[in-house]
């Protein structure tokens, strides 16, 4: 489980357009291959090359063209001997004549390239000699150039500063995730990377994680949801009672069948219904007084 990637702009010069095969296979492929450099926050200039699919009929850019790039690395420990390996993702060129003055005057100000990489801690965490920054080696496999290749860089932080201050440093054989700026070349081979963020014990973090939220408590309904709920990605909602344009929920008999020959008026209704539902008056036999010989039967009389 590792990775290493970077992203940046680039200036490219030198391309070739080549046809590869890969083992075991007749298909041709085909590349186009740059010469860049990794520029660092030190200054320092290290050269790489970068691979990226090419389509068919395509063409390399001209020299000095500058790209935003997206590609999986492998930086070996031989820097500056030999180059960064850089398999890309998705290049986009910046529009433009690369040989104008103007051409990098709308550019963002972001020479610096990011790297983010998942990998192993390989050495116990260390001081360096101005005091206050520390460091650990971190190395990430990934693929490149139709093969696993290692990367190895060197994590720095300044503890002096606010942000880092409380930082702890993660412990050898764990898995870290962290993003930065190449700065320099490591001493112990690779490259240096100024860190911007960290996570520790990544592996860990992940199963406590999954082990709190399946122990949580269903939380009530909203009206704006962020995660889509595991039951579905329809988003099922109750109209509250009382809204707009919103009708209250029908009684239970609503959805009966009924007789259109029936009515819910008193007039209609069966003489046992209506002796049931109508309210007693002044004109309502006293109590202890039977009713009237004409309300007990249908149309018979019964002599006392």
């Amino acid at each position: 489980m590792s990775a290493a990637m970077v992203f940046g702009f680039f200036a490219l010069a030198n391309g070739d357009r080549v046809k590869t095969f890969k083992a075991g296979s007749s298909t041709a492929t085909y590349h186009c291959i740059y010469e860049t450099t990794i520029q660092c926050t030190s200054g320092a200039l290290f050269p790489a090359m970068l691979r990226v699919y090419s389509p068919y009929n395509d063409v390399a850019l001209p020299d000095n063209t500058v790209a935003f790039v997206s590609a999986k690395v492998g930086i070996p420990t031989s820097i500056p001997g030999d180059p960064v390996l850089l398999e890309g993702i998705c290049v986009v060129a910046v529009p433009g004549d690369p040989n104008s003055d103007a051409y990098e005057h709308a550019l963002p100000d972001f020479p610096y390239p990011m790297v983010v990489g998942l990998g192993s801690v390989t050495s116990p965490p260390r001081t360096l000699p101005d005091g206050t920054s520390k460091a650990f080696d971190v190395v990430s496999t990934d693929y490149v150039r139709d093969t696993r290749m290692t990367s190895t860089v060197t994590c720095v932080f300044d503890s002096a500063r606010p942000r880092w201050s409380k930082t702890p440093l993660p412990n050898q054989n764990t898995v870290v995730f962290y993003v930065g700026h190449f700065s320099d070349a490591a001493s112990t081979g690779g490259l240096q990377v100024e860190l911007e963020s960290i996570s520790l014990n990544v592996g860990m973090a992940e199963s406590r994680s999954a082990a709190v939220s399946t122990s949580s408590s269903p939380s009530k309904k909203r009206k704006f949801t962020a995660v889509v709920p595991k039951e579905g990605s329809r988003r099922q909602t109750v109209p509250d009672v009382g809204d707009a344009g919103e009708k209250p929920p029908l009684s239970p008999t609503a959805s009966l069948p009924t007789d259109p020959a029936s009515s819910t008026t008193a007039t209609h209704l069966s003489p046992r219904s209506r002796s049931r539902s109508v309210t007693p008056t002044d004109e309502s036999p006293a109590k202890g007084v039977l009713p009237s010989s004409t309300t007990r039967g249908k149309g018979k009389s019964k002599r006392s």
